[in-house]
């Protein structure tokens, strides 16, 4: 098994750094989201939220957004160095219904109490990943640690968010590396199982690094291009991002409770430290997983308190720590 090195230890603590000071200025960032009210999916409307900005403007589901304040939605170099939308300000859409073109006007108001709450939820939940895979990784400095410091980091990058940046392509070439990391995060989850509590044979198999890292590093470059390039969101272009990363999560977070699963049938030895991984993962990917799929799959579609499904992720970085510690 690989050692950790200097220039390994180097990098999480680097990495810890950065994504904290940006979490910071993203908390501090929060009072400044806003509420529309409505979902899309291709620009297509799925979701209009009774008494919203969107209701009261008269969105119906069904809409087919085409221009906002006169620029066309798919036009990525267009929006690039659009400002972020502010409450109280109004934008012009026009749609599409039904063949028939529609305008109105949407007052963007500011967030709601609960939405508020819940970024700040998530935004603990990035520090629980960010501080267990700290303290995991230095209460016992091996490769499987290592790997899960890297899961747990990538992971903390996404919840704990970043502060808007003027610069429009700058704060999008921002974001597409923090996704990038996130989605270098479930090769990294997947490699930490094969490794912890054993190393299983497959991991020491010649196409072993390709095959669990390449998928995620391909997403990445792809996402890196189209960000550097300003594609324009066609449909098409919408449409294969959108079942890559369900067939990427699905696959990765799949096949992460296939290894535990297997290990916690084998543990004829009543682990505790096998246990504990399994049913922290169950608790904390299950319910993403099924709502995943379920938007992917029936966009618009409500699953009973579907908004507080991401609160279970919290108990994967717990117990996997608790077991490397022990």
């Amino acid at each position: 098994m690989p050692s950790v090195k200097s220039m390994h230890r180097n990098l999480i603590y680097a990495l810890a750094t950065l994504f904290l000071l940006l979490g910071i200025f993203g908390y501090l960032d929060i009072k400044n989201y806003t509420y529309d009210g409505y979902s899309s999916r291709d620009f297509g409307v799925v979701k209009v939220e009774p008494n919203s900005p969107a209701a009261q403007a008269g969105m119906e589901v069904g809409d087919q957004i085409k221009t906002i304040n006169g620029l066309d939605v798919r036009d990525g170099k267009a929006w690039t160095n659009v400002p972020r939308v502010k409450a109280g300000e109004t934008r012009s859409y026009v749609v599409d219904r039904g063949g028939e073109e529609v305008t109105y006007d949407i007052t963007f108001a500011a967030q709601k109490r609960s939405d508020s709450m819940l970024a700040r939820v998530g935004w603990t939940i990035g520090l629980i990943f960010l501080f267990m895979g700290l303290w995991a990784f230095r209460s016992k400095e091996s490769w499987a640690s290592y790997l899960f410091a890297m899961f747990a980091l990538g992971f903390a990058g996404t919840f704990l968010g970043g502060p808007e940046i003027s610069n429009g392509l700058l704060d999008d070439l921002v974001d597409t590396l923090r996704f990038c990391f996130v989605l270098l995060a479930f090769a990294f989850l997947v490699d930490f199982l094969l490794h912890y509590p054993k190393k299983s044979a497959f991991a020491d198999s010649p196409n072993a690094k390709k095959i669990i890292y390449w998928p995620a590093i391909f997403l990445c470059l792809f996402f890196i291009t189209i960000t550097l390039l300003q594609t324009d969101a066609s449909s098409g272009l919408n449409t294969f991002i959108q079942f890559a990363m369900l067939l990427f999560i699905v696959g990765f977070f799949g096949w992460a409770l296939l290894i535990l699963f297997r290990n916690f049938r084998s543990n004829a030895e009543n682990d505790g430290k096998i246990n504990m991984m399994f049913w922290g993962a169950v608790i904390g990917l299950v319910p993403i997983l099924i709502s995943v799929i379920v938007s992917n799959l029936m966009p618009g579609t409500d699953l009973l308190g579907d908004d507080y499904y991401f609160i279970t992720m919290a108990a994967i970085p717990i117990c996997f720590a608790m077991a490397l510690k022990e």
